[in-house]
């Protein structure tokens, strides 16, 4: 008797497969399994109502297979062992509740009406109530993701079935011939049932991994795509050329039937179908509305007659991804695709990650944007920072000269206008070090003419080192402060500084030597981000936080100080140079 009940069973499960393989083939199964419905949605109730009689055409299905179920198992001292479980909790778990409680309602009845004089007949109908609101209210609580790993449905398969074998000692009377039941169905129904559940439903994984494919291949292409469109990001809200340009590359790329750039109710550029669709108040698509209220990717697939875009879905179905900008500004990426029989996540994944990617390389842009211009407003202050003592002093200078060397007076009036040219006039942000020490050289003629023998001032470079990109004034006053602050604090001797260049392998070292007293070590941590100090210089503070800003903290001032003199050193990085903009400061 045990083994006709094993095999019962088994021949149960094995119509199981078999369903579950047809099943597979169903597009409205396929479109439960993948979670093609819910809150992303919008657009008439058609399709409401149509995934609605899909779950109940789910559920009769299972139903179905419960009656056949009941036939083909064998009674057992007036019970009858089958598979029933699987078809019970199945429904729940891939339907939902509404194919839960109908598969439940068929097997009850059936149960009920067919064989209602069998002992065991009240335990069954209610276990079978029981299963169904198992596999309902797990489905129910999945319906964001129906895949299943095989120990829980073991365990879910496991602990019904027990419930059952518990249902038939408390209900079934003669109790002697409850327990004879058990005896016999406990290892089939308990343990074949939970083993079967799990052979059904790796049947269904052919279809999330087929998706999970469409997905990869998706999510690569989105990726290339957007690595197309990158460059163009920067002025896509302000430039219809270069917004379109992203359009045509989505539309390169996809192969879709349309695809748009919207703001509020202005195409910033389009391509395909959405060509002929003109936006009013009066038909704007609640497709955009959502996206813009609820900020997430929404689909489209029946909409109202006076929807803008109403003519468009004939054949296809739009796909509408919020791109989440500054100040809660929203754009939506908008996508047209055919429509297909049962899944669009490889499209919405697709929309969606160009749409992030978007967001996310404007954002950046804005960002660049502001540091350039924080960049340059460094500079206006720098520029800005003459030191009327500096000019006073040169001119006294050259009038000393007038009278005693008129040829140098003429190099210094040449000297100065060069040294005021650079700091006032409209010049790129970064220039060549070559030309940074021309300014530097203006500077120490001036400095070496008006202290004379006092001061002496080496500049030693590299020939290779001059074409290396430097950011704009940020030399010189470093060596100012290496003359005023170093050099001219000795108390005898000739104040010397030295400022070498050296190339090096991937970047350009610059040191500025002097031969003073040494720095203030509170002036050393100002500089570094520590309490800040009264006489740290402007110029010196400007310098390092440029320096920080474009090429990053491991890139700022190293400063060696000590009684003996002070070396402050500074490399610039190859890459970041060669990559910084050479834009012009605003007039």
């Amino acid at each position: 008797m045990l083994l006709d009940v094993i095999y019962s069973i088994c021949f149960n499960i094995c119509l199981l497969v078999v369903l579950a393989f047809m099943m597979t083939k169903m597009d409205f199964v396929q479109r439960l399994l993948l979670n093609e419905e819910g809150g992303s949605e919008e657009g008439r109730g058609e399709s409401v109502w149509q995934r609605l009689w899909e779950k109940v055409l789910l559920g009769v299905i299972f139903g179905v297979f419960c009656i056949i179920s009941d036939y083909i198992g064998i009674q057992v001292t007036g019970a009858l062992p089958n598979a029933r479980v699987i078809g019970v909790l199945s429904a729940g778990f891939l339907g939902g509740p509404v194919s839960g409680f109908i598969t439940t309602a068929i097997a009850a009845a059936h149960r009920y009406l067919i064989f209602p004089e069998r002992i065991s007949t009240v335990a069954c109908v209610l276990s079978a109530i029981i299963h169904g609101i198992i596999g309902s209210f797990i489905g129910w609580k999945k319906k964001e993701n129906r895949q299943y790993s095989n120990t829980f449905l073991l365990g879910v398969t496991f602990i019904s079935e027990m419930i059952h074998i518990v249902l038939i000692l408390l209900l079934t009377r003669p109790f002697d011939a409850a327990v004879e039941i058990v005896k016999i169905v406990i290892v089939p129904m308990v343990i074949i049932n939970s083993v079967g559940m799990v052979i059904f439903f790796n049947v269904f994984k052919s279809i999330f991994n087929t998706e999970d494919l469409k997905v990869a291949s998706k999510v690569s292409l989105a990726m290339r795509t957007a690595e197309r469109c990158t460059p163009y990001l920067g002025s896509v809200e302000k430039d219809r050329k270069t917004a379109g340009k992203i359009i045509d590359i989505i539309m390169e790329e996809y192969h879709c039937q349309g695809a748009a750039l919207i703001d509020d109710m202005k195409f910033l550029a389009r391509s395909g179908a959405f060509s002929s669709i003109v936006l009013t108040e009066n038909n704007y698509p609640r497709l955009l509305s959502a996206t813009k209220t609820f900020k997430t990717t929404r689909i489209s697939r029946v909409p109202l007659p006076e929807d803008g875009f109403y003519p468009l879905y004939k054949e296809n179905v739009i796909i509408s991804a919020p791109i989440l900008l500054d100040e809660g500004k929203v754009l939506a990426l908008v996508m047209l695709v055919k429509k297909n029989a049962y899944s669009y996540r490889a499209d919405i994944e697709f929309v969606t990650g160009l749409a992030n990617h978007f967001a996310m390389q404007i954002k950046l842009s804005e960002m660049e944007k502001q540091k350039e211009e924080l960049r340059k407003a460094e500079l206006r202050t720098l520029q800005s920072q003459i030191n009327p003592h500096f000019l006073f002093n040169s001119l006294n200078t050259i009038s000393y000269f007038c009278r005693e060397k008129p040829e140098k007076a003429r190099e210094l009036l040449l000297a100065l206008s060069s040294y005021f040219r650079s700091m006032l006039e409209d010049t790129d942000y970064m220039v060549t070090l070559d030309t940074e020490l021309e300014h530097v050289k203006a500077y120490t003629m001036l400095e070496e003419a008006r202290f004379e023998k006092r001061l002496s001032i080496e500049i030693n470079a590299d020939p290779e080192a001059l074409r290396s990109c430097v950011p704009n004034l940020i030399l010189q006053p470093i060596v100012e402060n290496a003359v005023h602050h170093g050099a001219m604090q000795r108390e005898k001797g000739v104040g010397k500084v030295i400022v070498n260049v050296k190339r090096e392998e991937r970047s350009t070292r610059i040191d500025v030597i002097d031969n003073g007293p040494g720095m203030d070590y509170r002036i050393v941590q100002s500089l570094y981000g520590g309490e800040k100090v009264e006489h740290t210089g402007i110029g010196m503070m400007n310098v390092q936080q440029r320096l920080i800003s474009l090429y990053g903290k491991s890139y700022g001032l190293q400063i060696v100080t000590s009684e003996e003199g002070t070396d402050v050193r500074m490399n610039i990085p190859d890459s970041a140079a060669g990559s910084a903009q050479q834009e012009k400061t605003p007039g």
